[in-house]
């Protein structure tokens, strides 16, 4: 049993050993805490109420109470029943051979460690556990990799403390869970939860199960590790990427139907491994036993479909409120700073003192420090999101002056300022661009125009598509700060090019994107007709888009294949991809642009296939 020291709710123990066939047999035993919990009574109304069991710096709320709580934990002293869940972990990293099934944790059989302890463990054969601990770190270990391998969004960063959840959010751990058995533990749950879940499919049990949906903007779990793995030891930047996935992506839900989990990348998940913690796990576990022992289930399955809508409307509330109450402290801690000296406040600091300033007229103090950074260019593209979104009219002449200094600096930067803009207000439609291209092949032309947030900007004309957008960008911002309109604007060809005298063609509008701060993916231009508008609209994002196809369509999700080759210095990438039964590949000299064009080439085989 692996905890923290002092700990005094045991939900689970699990043993581990090695097969002679290769792979790993495990046992994980939960805590049968449906059995002295019954159903109506006031503790378990009590863990209704509770939800979870609260953990504060001075002291602990049990979700049960701690007169249940003890009766029921795990613990070397006494004998406890449990719901045990075995199977068998493959070399792959697979989880296979799983039954479900009442036991008893005896007396003496347990032993409690602490995550500190686990690491001399592991390095030293005369210990007890070693064996059993080497087994279950190298079964971890292949579960982990099974997971990377299928995209999933696994991070685990010991060293700084810092790990994905099952979520895909970024928490810090505490100081004494950095070892390797964090990972363990961690692994050996999910395997579990994985297992009880698809264990109650095979028999039809409306159990709750933990559903998360993919939000296809975010990025596939590799490129967002790749993401942390180049922003560490850059802390701005890790609380950037942190803030883009608590930002965008969409919280799990309890429901008594399967819709896969996004973030693990498994076909079905549940919450079983916390009874004592978690009032879903306890509801899990009660549906679970009365199968187990051929018993009427405890509740229908409309009546579980009610008890997960309720969780998941009292769990999103309870995060409202703990978000508002540290935006009120927050702001108190501002409005104290903004009395001090300005130039001294860090960048966190000073960001949180523009958006509560740009609710109101601009002060002189205030435009002085801003003016200030700008001439350092020590602003970034969040600080000048804050200032463009002031409304008051007083901000005007420093908004002008920001697009006109900031872009000359920063020309790239448009679509991260955007970016922080839809971040910052979720309300607001992402911005759309219209294009159109003239010239021949070798020489192209290529019209821009940016509308965002209602304010439609000028067309501007340049010979890169991307550059061309960016510049387009920045002007939009700027007549937006300007109060000027482009609505019937035509587009400034070149008077010296042929092109100019045609007729304009129809201008071709890309849907709504939401922009990143991450680096652009590389441009794909569709070589189709612009009439083709779901193939247009698939090539803009084809990544994305293929992910999507496959989750909205019921079909295993894309198998990615990536080879390196040739020096460090100056490497080349092969990717291939498989979906629907077609194939792909492309080779580049990056991991991503490679990945870009594979699913860009896939999605054209896609399309010719018709099986869209």
């Amino acid at each position: 049993m692996i905890d923290t020291e002092g700990t005094r709710d045991r939900d689970d123990a699990f043993t581990v050993h090695i097969l002679s066939s290769g792979g790993w047999r495990f046992e994980v035993h939960i805590a049968a805490v449906a059995d002295v919990v019954p159903v109506g009574s006031v503790v378990d109304r009590r863990a209704f109420e509770r939800i979870t069991t609260r953990y504060k710096p001075d002291r602990t709320f049990p979700m049960l109470g701690t007169a249940t709580e003890q009766t029921a934990t795990l613990t070397t002293a006494e004998d406890r029943p449990s719901l045990c869940i075995a199977g068998t972990i493959t070399e792959s990293g697979l989880v296979e051979d799983v039954d479900l099934s009442r036991s008893v944790v005896r007396a003496g059989r347990c032993a409690e460690v602490s995550y500190r302890e686990v690491a001399s463990i592991l390095t030293d054969p005369t210990t007890p556990l070693h064996e059993t601990l080497c087994a279950a770190n190298d079964a971890a270990q292949a579960l982990l990799a099974a997971r990377r391998s299928n995209d999933a969004f696994v991070y685990y960063d010991l060293a700084g403390g810092l790990v994905a959840t099952e979520e895909g959010t970024l928490v810090r751990l505490a100081e004494e869970l950095r070892t390797n058995a964090y990972v363990i533990v961690q692994e050996m749950m999910i395997a579990a939860n994985e297992a009880v879940a698809s264990w109650s499919i095979r028999q039809g049990l409306p159990i709750l199960y933990r559903n998360h949906r993919a939000n296809p903007v975010i990025g596939d779990g590799g490129e967002l590790v790749a993401e942390l793995e180049a922003a560490r030891g850059d802390l701005q930047m890790t609380e950037r990427i942190r803030r883009r996935l608590v930002t965008g992506l969409r919280p799990a839900t309890y429901d008594a139907t399967v819709h896969g989990h996004h973030g693990l990348r498994v076909a079905a998940y549940t919450h079983a491994t916390s009874p004592l913690r978690r009032v879903a796990d306890l509801i899990t576990q009660r549906i679970v036993f009365a199968a187990l022992d051929d018993s009427a289930y405890p509740y229908t399955p409309e009546q579980v479909a009610a008890l997960g809508a309720d969780l998941n409307r009292r769990i999103q509330q309870a995060r409202e409120e703990k978000s508002a109450f540290f935006k009120d402290a927050d702001q108190r801690e501002t409005a104290r700073a903004a009395g001090g000296d300005l130039s001294m406040l860090d960048t966190k600091r000073f960001r949180k003192l523009i958006k509560c300033a740009a609710t109101g007229p601009l002060e002189a103090r205030l435009d002085a420090e801003l003016r200030r950074r700008l001439a350092a260019d020590i602003l970034d593209a969040a600080d000048v999101a804050a200032v463009l979104m002031a409304a008051d009219r007083t901000w005007q002449p420093l908004q002008t002056d920001l697009c006109s200094r900031w872009s000359a600096e920063h020309r790239d930067g448009a679509p991260s300022v955007l970016s922080m803009w839809c971040q910052q207000q979720p309300e607001v439609s992402p911005a759309e661009i219209d294009w159109e291209q003239r010239g021949p092949s070798h020489a192209p032309l290529f019209a821009v125009r940016v509308r965002f947030n209602e304010v439609v900007g000028p067309w501007v004309v340049g010979s890169v598509k991307k550059t061309t957008e960016q510049e387009a960008m920045w002007a939009m911002l700027d007549a937006r700060s300007r109060g000027i309109e482009h609505h019937d604007d035509e587009i400034p060809w070149p008077a010296s090019s042929p092109e100019a005298a045609q007729k304009p063609a129809k201008v071709t509008t890309t849907p709504p994107v939401i922009l990143h701060s991450a680096p652009p993916a590389p441009q794909i231009e569709p070589a189709v007709p612009a009439s083709n508008t779901k193939l247009v609209k698939a090539l803009k994002n084809p990544v994305a888009w293929v992910t999507s196809f496959a989750q909205t369509r019921g079909l295993e999700a894309p198998r990615w294949d990536v080879e390196q080759a040739g020096p460090s210095h100056a490497p080349t990438f092969t990717v291939k991809v498989e979906c629907a039964g077609l194939r792909a590949s492309a080779v580049e000299n990056s991991k991503s642009a490679a990945r870009t064009a594979a699913a860009a080439n896939l999605v054209h085989e896609i399309f010719s296939a018709a099986v869209i």
